[in-house]
């Protein structure tokens, strides 16, 4: 049977990883579905003033200047929190990689710890260990 080629440069893994890529913003589907019924309930008061035209009440045209103002405000204040949360999210990716960076900044440099004994408090140990005789020493005397 004949050998099969080799090829002759190896396929090398990646030695460095790349860069990780940065998420973005995914708006939350909740507000997806707000803003969807924002504005199906927008269609829905332009259909209802043309049905209805002019000839309504002065209290119906005053609650539905009053719908139309609500739902356009809601409207913009969900635009706002989604801007917020968006702001938020971005924050919070700036506040990850600076801590990862300076966690590898950290780990390249390794804490020295430096104590200070005092001269008395070698000197002490010295002669502790020299006024105690060895064990080794004693069995070896018997």
């Amino acid at each position: 049977m004949p050998q099969s080629k080799k090829s002759s440069s190896p396929a090398r893994a990646r030695t460095t990883s790349p860069a990780p890529a940065r998420t973005t913003f995914k708006e939350p589907a909740a507000l997806k579905r707000l803003n969807s019924s924002l504005d199906t309930a927008q269609q829905a008061l332009v259909e209802l003033r043309k049905d209805t035209g002019r000839d309504v009440g002065k209290g119906a045209q005053d609650l539905y200047n009053d719908l139309r103002k609500f739902v356009t405000s809601a409207r913009r204040d969900s635009n706002k929190l989604a801007k917020a949360l968006q702001r938020d999210f971005e924050q919070a990716q700036k506040q990850l990689a600076k801590a990862a960076t300076s966690a590898r900044t950290s780990t390249r440099r390794p804490a020295r710890k430096t104590t200070a004994r005092s001269t008395a408090a070698r000197g002490t140990a010295k002669r502790s260990a020299a006024a105690k005789p060895s064990t080794t020493t004693r069995s070896a005397a018997k």
